[in-house]
């Protein structure tokens, strides 16, 4: 008797080892496909840093890290219900990957291209772009629900991209490690871009707490301008970063994705030093965007116009 439960215990040791092998080997395998596909994704969460703190700059200084609250949590909820959806999609329908891809590839190269076009003065900016309040009422809970709700429906098709293009990055991988991957990069997107966010919208106020709080120290003065002056900046270098990003981004999943502009990937390959990576990275998928991008916003003034006449 002794000996047949001194045998489960060394079968139960062996079991337990076994399955710690495995859970380390299947961890390290999500990390190391994390770290992949982050980079795939980086466009996307600069563009969301860079677009998120618009909706908010008008939100009263008190309630401002509420409302990016409330949009980081239904920014996280809808991820949580996207990757499901995602999985089965790769499983029982992969043909729609494609299709996907390819319309938030063409989206991120209009989008890119608009902007470049209005930063040339090539086009009018919206002059309403994004609403922060209700206008005629004094209902906050209501102005901040609708400055919610428009911060929502922009993450949301960038979330649609980020889950999209992680599971196209891991669809040959286990299905423990896509899930793992997918939880993972929906984590570090929603906590990295809502982070900075945060730390965006209020570095004026931090400056002003400097600023009345230190008014002996010439280097916190200094600090405290830095911050002031600093926040229209860094939000103008954001915009410009996010544009180039979604150019950048945009035109690489339309090539990877197109068959007939497969040829792209290789494109450059003969030139000398970095040159090949400068074309491969940046001046064909800039390129392809704004061709794409142009392309767009022509068939959207002739819609427009139409509806006028």
């Amino acid at each position: 008797m002794s000996g047949l439960i001194g045998y489960i215990g060394a079968l139960a040791d062996d079991m337990s080892a076994i399955a710690t092998r495995v859970v380390a080997a299947s961890m390290d395998d999500i990390a190391s496909q994390t770290a992949k596909s982050l980079p795939k994704t980086a466009g996307l969460l600069i563009d969301d840093a860079a677009t998120i703190p618009q909706f908010v700059d008008s939100t009263a200084a008190k309630r401002e890290l509420p409302v990016i609250y409330k949009i980081a949590k239904k920014s996280i909820t809808n991820k949580a219900i996207m990757i499901p959806i995602a999985l089965l999609i790769t499983y029982f329908a992969p043909w729609v990957m494609t299709p996907v891809l390819v319309l938030g590839g063409s989206y991120l190269a209009f989008e890119g291209s608009e902007s470049l076009a209005q930063r040339l003065g090539l086009m009018k900016e919206h002059s309403e772009p994004h609403d922060h309040s209700i206008p005629g009422t004094e209902d906050l809970k209501a102005a901040e629900d609708a400055t919610v709700s428009s911060a929502v429906k922009t993450d949301t098709v960038l979330s649609i991209e980020i889950i999209a293009i992680t599971v196209a990055s891991v669809v040959n991988e286990p299905i423990t490690t896509q899930v793992g991957v997918l939880i993972l990069i929906s984590i570090i997107a929603t906590f990295a871009v809502y982070g900075v966010v945060g730390i965006i919208i209020k570095m004026d106020d931090i400056g002003f707490y400097i600023k009345q709080t230190h008014t002996n120290s010439a280097a916190l003065n200094l600090l405290s301008k830095l911050l002031i002056q600093g926040m229209p900046v860094v939000l103008k270098m954001l915009g410009t970063i996010g544009m180039v990003a979604m150019l950048m981004v945009g035109g690489g999943i339309l090539i990877h994705n197109l068959s007939f502009l497969h040829g792209l990937v290789d494109f450059g390959s003969t030139l000398p030093s970095i040159l090949p990576h400068v074309v491969q990275l940046f001046a064909s998928p800039v390129a392809i965007s704004l061709t794409v991008g142009a392309s767009i916003l022509v068939v959207k003034g002739l819609v427009s116009r139409a509806k006028v006449a």
